[in-house]
């Protein structure tokens, strides 16, 4: 049976969730830096099946105005059973409790998933990470 709940029971439970989403060899964090960035987002929510993480998805908001989905993944042996779906419905209802307006940047391949959600298609995403520098030819 799989349990939905707030409450990480140990970061290496994150890292190794992580490890098979293949997110954990592009951020390059162990897992206590994982468990860090879960404790200070504004909602986190985890999946686990038995003593298994196999999903999660995080708020990042102002808790004002915007609320950012984030790190929303579903062990891959877990997927197209609905649970991607459940976590979802679950963070955008704790948004919908403090009507903030739900964003978030995906993939194009999983835009589809997220229309059935309800979501709908708004602007264009642009990143800027630490290891990220402009290139010689976007200068102006």
């Amino acid at each position: 049976m799989k349990n939905y709940t707030e409450n990480l029971r140990s970061p290496l439970d994150l890292y190794e969730l992580y490890e098979r989403l293949g997110w954990a060899e592009f951020l390059q964090l162990d897992a206590e830096q994982l468990a860090k960035a879960m404790e200070g987002s504004w909602y986190v929510l985890y999946v686990y099946d038995g003593d298994r993480l196999i999903g999660t998805g995080r708020v990042v908001s102002d808790g004002v105005i915007n609320a950012y989905l984030c790190g929303l993944g579903v062990d891959p042996e877990y997927r197209n059973l609905g649970v991607g779906t459940r976590i979802t419905e679950q963070l955008v209802r704790r948004c919908q409790q403090s009507k903030l307006h739900v964003q978030f940047f995906c993939e194009e391949p999983l835009v589809p998933f997220y229309e059935q959600c309800g979501f709908v298609k708004f602007a264009v995403g642009m990143k800027r990470g630490p290891n990220l520098k402009p290139s010689e030819s976007n200068r102006r």
